[in-house]
């Protein structure tokens, strides 16, 4: 390395997952150094596409994963994405039908409230952490701030505004003046649309692979009832057209190309995994699983690469 130049920002991070994160931060100019996540298969898909990253599969939280956070001066961000599925509206459509989701959330807040105290106690120039925006989420970030004043920042931002063509609100906690940073970049003028993001539609519309439509709030309601009334979904329900962003990317439900024509649905077909990695902003040559089902998961649970772009670009050009 020529004298007078620094070394790369280096990323550590925490529930990597197949790599939306990372593959942001090298875009940036960040070295990715090393992951971490209790998938095996994610991880596989990572080393893939970073085979220079050490990777560690294990549960977290774990002290042995932690303490492979630097100590030493360099420059480095930590990031965290701790599992949201137990955090998500859809769980508390579940809690509230009274099916399986309600034992967890606490163990979800647990992992964030981890996460965020292991950052703040690391040496690390910058961190970030990225949740679903729910009320359990906005509590425990808030009362870590007060605990910890001046040290966190968080907004709850819609990523189309950052170009994502899909319209995914998370919540992004982070250093201040890192999240201050990307928090200017946000614009209506940036939003993307599937038409944009994918050459070469199969459908006039993206429906989201919901299987059941929303209707109006109940006015009187009974223990275990859902706060609105659903109906089963027909094939014209859930659609935007691709001229606008889709729905929100999801690991469990895969979008679903439809060709609507004077109000009538003429054909439909299932995206693949690669169309789905293309609203996530994943680059066109990210070597995804090739079983379609693992594929969509790992794509969907993934941070959109170019949210985590945006986020770090200014940090990693800092010399």
């Amino acid at each position: 390395m020529p004298s007078g130049q620094r070394s790369p920002l280096e990323l550590y991070e925490f529930f990597a997952g197949a790599g939306g994160f990372s593959t942001g931060a090298a875009q940036a100019g960040c070295k990715v150094v090393y992951v971490c996540d209790n998938s095996a298969s994610a991880l596989e898909t990572h080393k893939r596409n970073h085979p220079g990253t050490e990777h560690q599969c294990a549960e977290l939280p774990n002290d042995d994963a932690a303490a492979k956070l630097p100590t030493d001066g360099r420059r480095y961000h930590v990031h965290c994405s701790p599992p949201c599925v137990r955090m998500s509206k859809m769980n508390a459509v579940n809690v509230q039908m009274g099916n399986k989701g309600v034992s967890g959330r606490q163990g979800a807040v647990n992992l964030i409230e981890w996460s965020l105290e292991m950052m703040l106690a690391s040496q690390c120039t910058s961190w970030s952490l990225e949740q679903v925006g729910e009320r359990e989420v906005v509590q425990v970030v808030e009362r870590l701030s007060k605990k910890h004043p001046g040290r966190i920042g968080y907004a709850i931002i819609d990523f189309s505004e950052l170009g994502v063509p899909q319209t995914r609100v998370r919540l992004i906690a982070a250093s201040p003046r890192l999240l201050a940073c990307l928090l200017r970049k946000r614009s209506a003028a940036r939003r993307q649309s599937v038409r944009q993001a994918i050459p070469e539609p199969r459908g006039t519309h993206v429906r989201q692979g919901q299987t059941h439509k929303r209707l109006g709030l109940r006015t009187s309601r009974k223990h275990g009832q859902t706060m609105y009334h659903y109906r089963k979904a027909t094939w014209s329900d859930n659609c935007r057209p691709i001229s606008r962003p889709a729905h929100t990317v999801r690991g469990g439900h895969s979008h679903v190309w439809v060709t609507i024509e004077k109000g009538k649905v003429l054909r439909h077909d299932v995206m693949h995994a690669n169309e789905m990695a293309a609203l996530q902003t994943f680059p066109p040559n990210y070597k995804l699983p090739k079983r379609k089902n693992d594929a969509c998961v790992q794509v969907g649970n993934a941070v959109p690469p170019l949210v985590a772009k945006l986020l770090l670009e200014d940090e990693a050009r800092v010399v």
